[in-house]
């Protein structure tokens, strides 16, 4: 019986064109390496330049300085349109179940910011027309992987449309239900929060004042993200499930009343609320990075609860990290997937990634406690280091880097 694909090759092959696998492809068009990204969805239409509550997306990020700069060295940032983003000079951190506080201040820190909220989707175009413009890298839509075998020089990749391409190494940029991590079978270690967040955009009645709002409820933590328009921010509600499901019913003039009730009087008012959507929370992260040719990068190695904005930020490190791990190897006469350049790469990252994991979910824990001695003592550490400059500042440092 005929093959009924026809094969092409690559030397990487990234699954997944979203802002890590994107990201990835630029920074190896940097050498003479063939890349093909592949995704099972359309490419994505361009970007809504709106400014109403339903206009804008509802998946942001907390880009950190670090992330920024090395968008700006792909020439990626550059694009994005400086009227879509949203530079913030300050965090204020509060416990609703008691009396500690915490702001943060760039000033404090000599930073003309603490990062920039910025849509998903916007950076995702930045990225694709930086993509597309680069000789080296190949994009293919409506491309879903359906099977992949190992070769003794690489991989063989049949996707979706009787495609079939062979690759050195292929990287698995695909998100925290990974399929390559499925078809590989690579072990993770999975816990369940128990919770599930609520993500859109509000309208305030007064000015954001350029910061991010972060109240700690024993039910989950929820944020307000400053968007470009003064009078809007971008809402991330993590409510435990037994929870979730009454505030997510609610109309959504109940809903503005049973968020500023959760607020309280620290944060802006809000006044009205567009669409919202809920998705379920869970932490998940790979006994390995690296395989046998096979590297994971970002949410399909790890993905963590959004508390503190960091996973956008934790994927950028991987990809920066595995490039210049993959350029420097390739330059020293390495082939693209030695397991020198991979073992690198799981070396510098997996430690990062499990210390910012082990950190959220002792903050998922220390503030998800309602017993009276742990109350006491949160806000006794909040207050502490608002009152010391010194201790204050190292966390600062820690947050934007």
């Amino acid at each position: 019986m005929p093959d009924r694909y026809t094969e092409r090759s690559a030397d990487v092959l990234i699954v997944g064109a979203g802002i890590a696998g994107l990201s990835l492809a630029i920074a190896l068009s940097k050498s003479d390496c063939h890349v093909v990204v592949i995704d099972g969805a359309d490419r994505p239409k361009p970007v809504n330049a709106g400014v109403a509550l339903n206009d804008w997306d509802l998946r942001v990020s907390a880009l950190t300085p670090t992330s920024i700069r090395f968008l700006e060295s792909l020439g990626v940032w550059q694009r994005i349109p400086s009227e879509r983003t949203a530079p913030y000079q300050a965090m204020c951190v509060w416990d609703a179940d008691g009396t500690g506080r915490i702001t943060f201040n760039a000033e404090d820190v000599a930073a003309p910011c603490l990062g920039h909220i910025v849509e998903n989707r916007q950076t995702v175009q930045a990225l694709l027309e930086c993509a597309e413009a680069c000789s080296g890298v190949e994009l293919r839509w409506q491309s879903a992987l359906e099977s992949l075998s190992r070769k003794p020089d690489g991989w063989s990749i049949d996707c979706a449309g009787d495609q079939r391409l062979s690759a050195q190494l292929v990287v698995a940029a695909d998100g925290a239900r990974s399929k390559v991590r499925q078809l590989t079978a690579q072990p993770t270690r999975d816990w369940d929060y128990h919770q599930s967040a609520i993500v859109g955009t509000v309208a305030l009645s007064s000015p954001h004042q350029a910061t991010c709002w972060q109240a700690f409820l024993s039910t989950g933590p929820l944020a307000l993200l400053p968007l470009p328009d003064p009078s809007k921010v971008a809402l991330v509600w993590s409510l435990d499930v037994q929870e979730h499901s009454g505030v997510a019913a609610l109309s959504d003039t109940a809903f503005i009343e049973a968020l500023n009730q959760a607020l309280g009087p620290l944060a802006p008012h809000a006044e009205a609320v567009g669409t919202r959507v809920s998705f379920p929370l869970k932490q998940s992260h790979a006994i390995d990075y690296v395989d046998d040719a096979l590297v994971l990068v970002a949410d399909a190695a790890h993905s963590i609860h959004p508390l503190a904005g960091q996973g956008i930020n934790l994927g950028l490190s991987d990809v920066r990290i595995l490039a210049q791990e993959l350029l420097a190897g390739c330059a020293g006469g390495l082939t693209v997937s030695s397991p020198v350049s991979l073992k690198r790469y799981q070396r510098q990252r997996k430690s990062e990634n499990l210390a910012m994991m082990a950190a959220m979910e002792g903050f998922k824990r220390g503030f998800g406690s309602p017993h009276p001695a742990a109350v006491i003592l949160r806000n006794i550490g909040l207050n502490m280091v608002e009152r010391q400059p010194l201790l204050k500042r190292w966390f600062m440092r820690q947050a934007i880097s």
